[in-house]
């Protein structure tokens, strides 16, 4: 049935068209919308970048530590997404960058360090011990090829770290400050991964920039092939371990309760003596596998055989009591 109008209703109606206003008994909420907040990453999508690029970190410490004969720390600071042109803001004029192509992916990424570790490492490699100035100029033809195989040693531990995902990542070389402002576009999206870096009294950033088309196949592969990401049962598997699991032997012994006797009955002892344990005869000894305490267990006779009558199960609990 349909609702009627009063006269009343009608009248708010026709002063509401008049004055362009509707009346309405809720107001509702207009947000603006940005899509460059599209497509970011998860809460699941960043732990497993952490993860895996915190390992990448472990292993650049160790392998940099060895090469300069110096500590040399490498820490993962942030996994953050921007467009080329704002990475570039957060890139000083003056600065090391150098690419590496990820050939399944038929793309190219970039690294970038800073100025304040690069004379650095190369005053370690030519002699010194790494406490020097921060320079703004750009590095020599010589100060290059030395950081050449320092940029080849970190996209090594980084092809290391993507092994299970089956990529391979081969260095190209340093980048120009040209080539660095059109490596890219600027609008294009891309995954930044910032590592804190010490060495001897000095600390900077290092720097590793990926485009979308390696950001995204690098998250697809990381959702499907890495366990830690998201653990897949698989039950052939677990029925074989099962399997051989039950052809495994444990020693099996049957024990006495913990019993504590004085020195002077344990010397007094003699063959043919019984030796009273103290232990009343209705508490039961108890069943051991593996040395765990795991039922209660009566001594008996199986034919010509010692066996053990299994009683109740003990618990973890009762074992601790």
């Amino acid at each position: 049935m349909e609702r009627v109008l009063d006269q009343t209703e009608i009248d708010l109606l026709v002063q509401a068209a008049k004055t362009n206003r509707m009346p309405h008994p809720q107001q509702r909420s207009i947000k603006p919308c940005s899509f460059r907040q599209s497509g970011q990453l998860t809460g699941e999508q960043t732990h497993a970048i952490t993860v895996l690029h915190e390992t990448f970190a472990r292993n650049l410490s160790l392998s940099l530590g060895a090469y300069l004969r110096i500590a040399f720390e490498v820490a993962l600071t942030s996994v953050e997404q921007f467009t080329y042109s704002e990475f570039l803001e957060h890139v000083p004029d003056v600065t090391y960058m150098a690419s590496f192509n990820v050939r399944q992916m038929s793309a190219a990424a970039a690294m970038q360090i800073d100025h304040g570790i690069v004379f650095p490492i190369v005053d370690v490699l030519l002699g010194g011990t790494g406490r020097c100035e921060a320079l703004t100029r750009e590095v020599t033809e010589i100060e290059e090829q030395i950081m050449d195989g320092v940029a080849r040693i970190m996209c090594q531990q980084l092809h290391t770290a993507w092994t299970p995902l089956g990529v391979e990542i081969v260095y190209e070389g340093r980048q120009s400050s040209t080539q660095i402002k059109r490596f890219l576009a600027p609008p294009e999206k891309t995954l930044c991964l910032t590592f804190e870096v010490k060495l001897a009294e000095t600390k900077g950033s290092l720097r590793m920039i990926f485009p979308v088309s390696i950001s995204n196949a690098l998250l697809r592969k990381l959702a499907s092939d890495l366990s830690y990401v998201r653990a897949r049962p698989n039950s052939h598997s677990d029925s074989r371990i099962v399997r051989k699991m039950l052809g495994c032997t444990f020693p099996v012994t049957l024990t006495l309760p913990l019993i504590k006797l004085p020195v002077d009955v344990l010397m007094n002892l003699s063959a043919g003596q019984v030796c009273n344990l103290g232990i009343p005869v209705r508490v039961p000894a108890a069943v051991a596998i593996a040395g765990r305490e795991a039922f209660e267990g009566n001594p008996v006779r199986h034919g010509r055989q010692r066996a053990a009558q299994i009683g109740k199960s003990i618990t973890m609990k009762e074992e601790r009591e």
